[in-house]
């Protein structure tokens, strides 16, 4: 039952937090346990010789996991993997004042900063956990060996504990995060005592917990207490008149703080108002204005919500382990039973051939039989019945109808195993396999964007002390006023949508005039890195074509003016020899030819004349 006292707000002493600290280390515990069973249910790991050593199965009996909550999982994490890994940016920037300014260099050099060494890792967890559990937590934490001085990590889901009846993480008043250290790493935690530091573990401390054995640890069953070599211990945050402070407890051996509660520090500067003398002159030499470490109010933790639903408790999020643990318990069963009587089925079992009950007394039971063997009695054989074969198409059902519900149209067409597939059906399947789904990461682009907002402004804020050397080109942009979003919203889930109306477009524009300028944006959008490739050949072809076709009409312009030529010399023949005009022809067509002919001599005599003017000069 929770405590009346009050005594804890806007204080750091240990005594006030105590009943907290306890409440959350007990939570702690109860996110293992549930973390545990979902691993076990999602991996459905069974040794069937210790059950059947057990006498949970019989000899001849199997057990056949089907991992569903696992390929769901898997099935889903493409789109997410896509939508990070797919655009070259982290981020896309657009200045709030003025959005016709270029910002592609600052996008650019954000990137490397927020993209540090091994990213993905991190990023590949945090998919994989939210998807499973329901929920996932990343950290922002300070890194002084990474480009932009912050890195991600994510929390498992049984190391971040907050009360049960929490909305919102930046609301709450505590929150709790685990670790495990070897006994190295904590005495190193203590620091030096000649420069002793505000974030130093308490020596005397860590020496009661490093005198105690390690914990054990709950992460698998096998493991004994001689292999354990890690102690937990906790991070708890909390707000002190509204700053948030960071500090470290061992409820159950510890008597006071590891270590004292000090403001967070992410990295983030800000003006220092009070200098100094040094900090003034030093100012004045760099250019830089005089900054001091900043104080944090929001937790540098962010929430990544699988689904999202009208019940805004964080603790009620479900994954697939919650919506799938039935499908997968009814298809494991019903395919071990029948896997299992179908190997019943296929065995050879005997009896005596006779009607005295007790006949068989005295005689040896369980006899094996062999090839060639010589029985002194009748035997007969009996067989069990074969599983009905539409009990293997239930199975296919219940398959078929989890895939429905996890909207994977495309697989559910592809793996039906009947001739009913409908023209709609796999339209609908090609489509969702080359597109990507919108809302299967809209919730994470929403959480994404705001953990990226929070990181660049601690990145701003060290460019502008001068902590972070960045291209002068760029500098000037940091300084701007900068709104900042994912670039998967416009890389890659525009970019798909794009594609896809391009492709629909495509049999219609490709019989306009506008069919080759579409056909080179589309193919620009399709493949950007091997568009430049691609449509040099398509220009290359269509000046090789133009070239075919002006020598075609060129030829054709050779062979009319040889036609006219010979037609024009015939006419002036025909017109030196009237007799072979019968008496209306030389009334009606002959003046008409001798006219042409005329005409064609005069152009000749013309034709001569310029010639020989052309020869002269």
């Amino acid at each position: 039952m929770p405590s009346n006292n009050l005594d804890y707000i806007n204080s750091v002493k240990y005594e006030d937090w105590l009943d907290k600290l306890k409440q959350l280390e007990e939570i702690h515990d109860d996110l293992t346990n549930r973390a545990n069973a979902s691993r076990k249910l999602r991996y459905s790991e069974v040794d069937v010789e210790v059950e059947r050593g057990a006498g949970r199965l019989d000899a001849d009996e199997l057990f056949i996991p089907c991992h569903v909550i696992n390929t769901n999982i898997s099935r889903e994490q493409s789109p997410y993997i896509q939508y990070i890994t797919q655009s070259p940016r982290a981020v896309i920037c657009e200045d709030e004042l003025d959005p016709t300014i270029d910002l592609a260099l600052l996008e650019k050099d954000l990137t490397k900063k927020l993209r540090p060494d091994g990213w993905q890792t991190d990023a590949y967890s945090n998919i994989d956990s939210f998807q499973c559990h329901g929920y996932s937590v990343m950290e922002t934490v300070y890194d002084k060996t990474t480009p932009g001085h912050v890195r991600r990590e994510h929390v498992p889901l049984e190391d971040f504990a907050f009360f049960s009846d929490a909305k919102d993480l930046q609301s709450l008043e505590i929150v709790s995060r685990r670790y495990y250290y070897n006994r190295t790493k904590l005495l190193g935690l203590c620091g030096d005592p000649d420069k002793p530091s505000v974030t130093d573990f308490s020596r005397e401390q860590v020496e009661s917990i490093i005198n105690q054995e390690p914990t054990s640890d709950k992460y698998t069953d096998d493991t004994g207490v001689k292999d354990n070599t890690l102690y937990r211990v906790y991070k708890k945050m909390f707000r002190v008149n509204g700053v948030v402070m960071v500090a470290w407890a061992k409820t159950d051996v510890c008597d006071d703080w590891l270590s004292t509660p000090h403001p967070l520090f992410v990295g983030r500067r800000e003006v220092d108002q009070q200098p100094g003398v040094l900090g003034t002159i030093k100012s004045k030499l760099t250019g830089v204005p005089p900054t001091k470490d900043g104080t944090e109010t929001q937790y540098p933790y962010f929430l990544y919500p699988y689904t999202i639903s009208e019940d805004p408790t964080i603790s009620n999020l479900k994954g697939r382990v919650f919506l799938d643990q039935d499908i997968q318990e009814a298809i494991t069963s019903c395919t071990s039973s029948l896997v299992t009587k179908l190997r019943r089925s296929a065995g050879l079992y005997f009896s005596r051939d006779e009607n005295d009950p007790n006949g068989s007394i005295l005689m040896d039971k369980n006899i094996s039989f062999r090839t060639g063997a010589i029985f002194n009695s009748k035997v007969t054989e009996m067989k069990l019945d074969a599983p009905d074969p539409m009990l293997f198409q239930a199975v296919q059902g219940l398959l078929q109808g989890n895939v429905n519900e996890t909207t994977q149209v495309n697989f559910a067409v592809t793996n039906r195993k009947d001739s009913r597939k409908t023209a709609k059906e796999m339209e609908v399947g090609q489509q969702q396999s080359q597109q990507l789904t919108t809302v299967q990461v809209v919730l994470y682009s929403i959480a994404n964007k705001e953990q990226y907002v929070y990181e660049v402004g601690i990145i701003r804020s060290r460019v502008q002390a001068g902590l972070i050397t960045v291209n002068q080109q760029v500098r000037p942009l940091y300084d701007r006023e900068i709104a900042i979003k994912p670039s998967g919203d416009t890389d890659v889930i525009e970019k798909q949508q794009l594609v896809q109306l391009f492709m629909q477009s495509w049999p219609v524009m490709q019989n306009t005039p506008i069919a080759n300028a579409f056909f080179v944006d589309m193919v620009k959008l399709m493949f950007p890195l091997q568009a430049a490739n691609y449509v040099n050949i398509l220009q290359q072809a269509a000046q090789a074509q133009a070239s075919g076709q002006a020598q075609q009409q060129a030829q054709a312009q050779q062979q009319l003016t040889g036609l006219v030529k010979q037609l024009g010399e015939e006419i002036v023949k025909l017109s030196q020899h009237p007799e072979m005009f019968s008496d209306v022809g030389r009334i009606h067509a002959f003046p008409i030819v001798e006219n042409y002919a005329t005409e064609l001599k005069k152009l000749g005599e013309q034709q001569a004349m310029a010639q020989q003017k052309q020869g002269q000069k």
